[in-house]
């Protein structure tokens, strides 16, 4: 390994495990991490919460939703890439096969990353046109153009590669940081402590349908985590500390994004600045804390693209990074935002089902380890489809539990049994040597 490699600033190739040598202790993914929660659904899901719930309660179910639930998964992906230095698209291979993992696992990444990235770009232009006396509803063109030029600004560390992000995460984290400072001084400036926690909303929604809500905010992560993990030394210790990243960064931004809605009566984060009087500080700093998370939801987009072209150098990446920025730009400027809840349930259903098989897989059938094999695992196909399917009845047909959780735990128990009954009858590649020998 040439000494460049080793200092990490090596090529930062899709397809290729991450050498020993270029691991980093937990801290740097855990700061990447925390970028990713920098974002504005996050502050956007609190103020939803605080229209059917109180302060109080809305912590209550944050720390549920976040400590009890959204760490196990986020820890189980990272060990998965630690260990295999290699992202999620690409792990996928040893139980879906080469090409299911590009079509299925990379496809609805890419898509799914796109779609988030989209999202965000279309609230900071919407932010960033109130700092500038823009109507964004009526004046078209000027949003447009700023929706443009910040896609474009987002995208430009995440292009470069991992080692860029890196650098930005840690120059932003902390200015995300006085976005919570401010957003809590201004809902106590304009609404005041007392009512805050006093605040007692007519706004129907269950707590399992509040949790469900936060999990969807955050479930991508389960799938995701492992393209920056793969940096990490594949140690358990690391892996369980790299999610606190998200922890210390999510909980306050749910409650902030909550505490700052009381009294306006607005999910619409940029409404709520505008009318709580943020400065125009308020919005720079609004798409500072965007660009954390936007970084690494572009990086994942363009690994996953990666993978679905079966492209792996590090211009390659590089290209398909700004192609896939470039459709994110327009499905931004074609409105997903008023989409907004519907995506984040539609997420909640397949990355579950997908990080059931990825989980079941790597620790019970392939002993931790990884192979690329070649051909198409139906099992596989058929799981992610019941995975789904439980998850869209408990969610739409009859709501009732976790529709995420059961979601992945449908797939993760559907894969395992189908595979066992399978290398009982007709053993092939995707079998488990374990079972082969016995």
């Amino acid at each position: 390994m040439s000494k460049k490699e080793a200092s990490g600033m090596g090529n930062d190739n899709p397809l290729e495990s991450v050498p020993l040598g270029r691991r980093e202790r937990w801290l740097t993914p855990a700061v990447i991490f925390g970028g990713l929660e920098f974002t504005i659904p996050v502050l956007m899901v609190g103020a939803t919460l605080a229209g059917a719930f109180g302060i109080t309660e809305i912590f209550w179910i944050v720390m549920i939703a976040m400590v009890l639930i959204q760490w196990i998964g986020n820890t189980l992906n990272g060990y998965i890439g630690a260990k295999t230095g290699r992202p999620s698209s690409v792990v996928a291979k040893n139980s879906f096969g080469d090409f299911q993992a590009r079509i299925i696992a990379g496809g609805t990444i890419f898509l799914a990353s796109l779609g988030w990235w989209a999202l965000q770009t279309a609230v900071t232009a919407n932010a960033i046109a109130a700092m500038f006396g823009i109507n964004y509803e009526e004046e078209w063109g000027k949003w447009a153009l700023i929706t443009v030029v910040s896609g474009l600004l987002f995208a430009i560390p995440s292009i470069i590669g991992y080692n860029s992000m890196k650098w930005t995460d840690y120059l932003a984290v902390p200015a995300g940081l006085l976005l919570v400072v401010g957003g809590i001084y201004f809902a106590l400036k304009n609404t005041g402590w007392t009512e805050i926690l006093s605040w007692n909303p007519s706004g129907e929604m269950t707590i399992l349908a509040a949790i469900s809500l936060i999990i969807g905010a955050n479930v991508s992560q389960w799938v995701i985590a492992a393209d920056y993990t793969r940096y990490a030394k594949p140690r358990w210790k690391d892996n369980i500390l790299i999610p606190l990243g998200i922890i210390s960064v999510g909980v306050p931004l749910f409650m902030v994004g909550a505490v700052m809605s009381v009294g306006v009566g607005e999910a619409d984060i940029v409404t709520v600045m505008l009318n709580l009087g943020f400065p125009i500080w308020g919005f720079l700093i609004l798409w500072l804390a965007t660009w954390t998370s936007q970084l690494v939801n572009n990086y994942s987009m363009g690994l996953a693209f990666s993978n679905l072209l079966n492209v792996n150098s590090n211009i390659g990446r590089m290209i398909l990074t700004l192609l896939g920025t470039l459709i994110a730009i327009g499905v931004a400027l074609m409105g997903i935002l008023e989409y907004f809840e519907d995506f984040l349930y539609l997420t909640a259903l397949v990355y579950p089902a997908i990080a059931g098989i990825l989980f079941a897989d790597f620790f019970f059938l392939r002993s931790q380890g990884w192979q690329n094999i070649k051909k198409w695992n139906y099992i596989a196909t058929v799981a992610v489809i019941i995975g789904i399917a439980v998850g869209y009845y408990t969610q739409y047909v009859n709501p009732v539990g976790l529709p995420a959780v059961q979601s992945l735990f449908a797939s993760l128990i559907s894969y395992y049994l189908m595979m066992f009954i399978k290398g009982k009858i007709k053993p092939d590649e995707f079998t488990p040597e374990k079972w082969k020998n016995k």
